[in-house]
């Protein structure tokens, strides 16, 4: 039988084995900063953000990453390619909680339907695990209005899925994109089970109804006008000439609603107030403050 100091001095090159692997570290990956000369572009700005992601912890990236760089990138996209690059971004700044401005996505799900890319920006969405915080309705009802153009209903429908997965609260121009969607593939059913549902959440207005019986028929207005009539009580919706006079009835009927701006509200006017929802895709604003900045460095150099 080996003695004690025998059996310790065999086991301690083990011991001392197993106490190594367990503080070994891996090596930290050296990661160099990306070069480039010249005025920035979108591509050299995606590099730079994706080395300060890489270098700087959740913190400390805060300081180094700011909206203008993110700004700078959805205003630069001409290409399928720039797309995706500006969604990487995008990610980016989400996986590490920086500020990402409506506007922003707004004009990054515009890009994408102007450059054919529609389905990138549905799956940006799709994938996005704080989208309530970064998008606004108006964004969405243009991305459901595209694929009612198109004649893609599932992927329509699909977008207004994933806005109340995340718990928002669809506004009158989401609800009146839906309805053009459904009426343009013939769904008149889907349709109105939208009308229904926005008129129970007070978001349904005239310029929605007008979309719900427009190309109707004599006999099929006839079949749909009571049940409007009965949603329009349902959701308190104030009627404009065009829509009295779909519905066969004169100004004398229709219920006064109090602080009521004009007695005749325009189908125009109601379209432009569904679009002063704050945030929508505006790349004027961007360009904007982008001329404020340029001249304000000149100045400097002057």
């Amino acid at each position: 039988m080996l003695s004690r100091v025998a059996a310790r001095l065999i086991a301690a090159p083990a011991v001392r084995g197993v106490a190594a692997r367990g503080l070994a570290t891996n090596a930290p990956v050296a990661v160099q900063r990306p070069k480039h000369t010249g005025p920035p572009t979108l591509q050299s700005t995606v590099a730079e953000i994706k080395y300060l992601g890489t270098v700087y912890s959740i913190a400390a990236s805060a300081t180094q990453l700011s909206k203008e760089k993110l700004e700078f990138v959805v205003r630069e996209i001409k290409s399928e390619k720039d797309l995706t690059l500006a969604r990487e971004a995008l990610e980016l700044y989400e996986r590490n909680y920086l500020h990402i401005p409506k506007h922003c996505t707004g004009t990054f799900v515009s890009k994408c339907i102007k450059n054919g890319q529609a389905d990138l920006a549905l799956d940006w969405m799709a994938n996005s695990p704080s989208l309530s915080k970064y998008i606004v309705n108006g964004t969405s009802a243009n991305l459901i209005s595209h694929y009612a153009e198109t004649g893609e209903l599932e992927k329509g429908l699909k977008v207004a899925e994933i806005v109340k997965q995340h718990k928002m609260e669809l506004s009158a121009k989401v609800y009146n994109a839906l309805i053009s969607l459904c009426k343009k593939q013939g769904k008149m059913d889907l349709a109105i089970q939208f009308a229904t549902e926005a008129c129970h959440a007070k978001m349904m207005n005239a310029h929605g109804f007008l979309l719900l019986l427009d190309g109707l028929s004599d006999s099929e207005l006839e079949k749909t006008i009571p049940l409007v009539k009965s949603l329009i009580h349902l959701g308190d919706v104030y009627t404009n000439a065009k829509l009295r006079e779909l519905l066969h009835e004169d100004s004398a009927a229709t219920p006064v609603i109090s602080n009521a701006a004009s007695a005749e509200v325009e189908d125009v006017e109601q379209v432009e107030a569904d679009d002063e929802e704050e945030g929508d895709a505006d790349e004027e604003e961007i360009q904007d403050e982008s001329a404020d900045d340029k001249q304000t460095e000149d100045s400097k150099q002057a």
